[in-house]
Formats: structure tokens, C-alpha cells, sequence
């Protein structure tokens, strides 16, 4: 099965650290191996990006993403055996230290 373990954290309380990359590298390194890699991806600040929405048929855009804490940093997919298998996995993550790393199965439809 396939879940997606979305990263967040406040910025206003804690962040991530320059001392933190080498447990990200062994993060990913560790995933990799194991083969339960799938995709990974971080995101810039939310002040790059642009939020848009439909009204009415309308469509706006404005700068900055959705307000609130915490914000969404990033996530990775795993291919993992079943839920509690993507929880141990997820409490790897370094975010799970001063964040929080939600677990997701992600639909998969047959064709």
C-alpha cells in the first residue's frame, strides 16, 4: 500500500536547523534502501506561493499560501506493507521531533 507522510511544523514555535540536514540525509538514505522509496518533496515558505480560488465562476489569485500553523513542509510517499508500518516510518522523519507528520493512505483505483 501507498501512503504519504506529510510533514508539518510552526514556524512560530520551531523549524528546522542547519545541524538537522544529516538526519535528512540519513532519512533518506534509510528509504531508499529499504525500497519503500516512491517520491519526496519539500516546499518553499509559504509567503512564494500563490493561492487561487473559483467563485462563482470567477477566478483569483493572490500571493502567499493558506494562512495558519503549521504549516505543510513537505512530504514523502512509501510503498509499505499496511498503516503501522508507514507510522514507523513517519516518526523518522526529523519534523516528527518539534512537528507533526500526518499518515495517509493515497487511493489506489483499479483500471
Amino acid at each position: 500500500m501507498q501512503f504519504v507522510l506529510l510533514y508539518y511544523y510552526d514556524p512560530a514555535v520551531a523549524g528546522p536547523t542547519k545541524e538537522e540536514l544529516l538526519d535528512w540525509l540519513a532519512f533518506d538514505a534509510a528509504v531508499r534502501k529499504a525500497g519503500v522509496f516512491v517520491h519526496e518533496a519539500s516546499f518553499h515558505a509559504v509567503s512564494r506561493a500563490r493561492t487561487v480560488r473559483v467563485r462563482g465562476g470567477v477566478t483569483s489569485s493572490e500571493k502567499g499560501g493558506a494562512t495558519g500553523s503549521p504549516v505543510l513542509a513537505g512530504y514523502y510517499i512509501v510503498n509499505v506493507a499496511d498503516a503501522e508500518a508507514a507510522e514507523v516510518w513517519a516518526a523518522m522523519i526529523p519534523t516528527a521531533r518539534y512537528g507533526a507528520v500526518e499518515v495517509r493512505p493515497i487511493v489506489e483505483y483499479d483500471a
